[in-house]
């Protein structure tokens, strides 16, 4: 089994992300299982309304042209919209804004990843998603 590198900080991070989701579009937000797809799935009274992955970028937005996912959870996210309707979110906390992408939108795929921690598993095909594509997020509930 892969070594799980999640650490507390960057779970407490996804909990923040997921309780300003909840908050601003009165989802409950439910935890997936450790080594999911998703991060999380979002519930209204009608039912999953959409799934949701987080990350966490310790720089400005305007830092870089583009943020990386795994392939892997795009092509699943792109499945799940397809089959059942339901869609899935990219939500990035940058140092100066929260934006978020459907993961149905157009990207880029190409080699990448870390190199430092000595894992070869680190390096993957990976979706590139511009960072002009991402819409800032708001707690202005009118946006639901």
């Amino acid at each position: 089994m892969r070594k799980k590198y999640e650490t507390d900080a960057d779970l407490m991070n996804e909990k923040d992300v997921a309780n300003k989701i909840a908050s601003a579009r009165g989802y409950m937000m439910q935890k997936l299982a450790p080594m999911s797809r998703m991060d999380y799935a979002a519930f209204s009274t009608e039912g999953l309304k959409a799934f949701i992955e987080i990350k966490r970028r310790k720089v400005l937005r305007s830092k870089y042209d583009t943020v990386m996912l795994g392939m892997d959870k795009v092509l699943w996210a792109r499945q799940v919209s397809k089959h059942f309707g339901i869609k899935s979110y990219f939500f990035v906390q940058w140092n100066d804004v929260l934006g978020y992408v459907c993961l149905d939108n157009d990207c880029e795929l190409d080699m990448g990843g870390r190199t430092d921690r000595g894992d070869p598993l680190d390096v993957e095909l990976l979706a590139y998603f511009k960072i002009s594509d991402f819409k800032e997020f708001t707690d202005d509930k009118a946006q639901k």
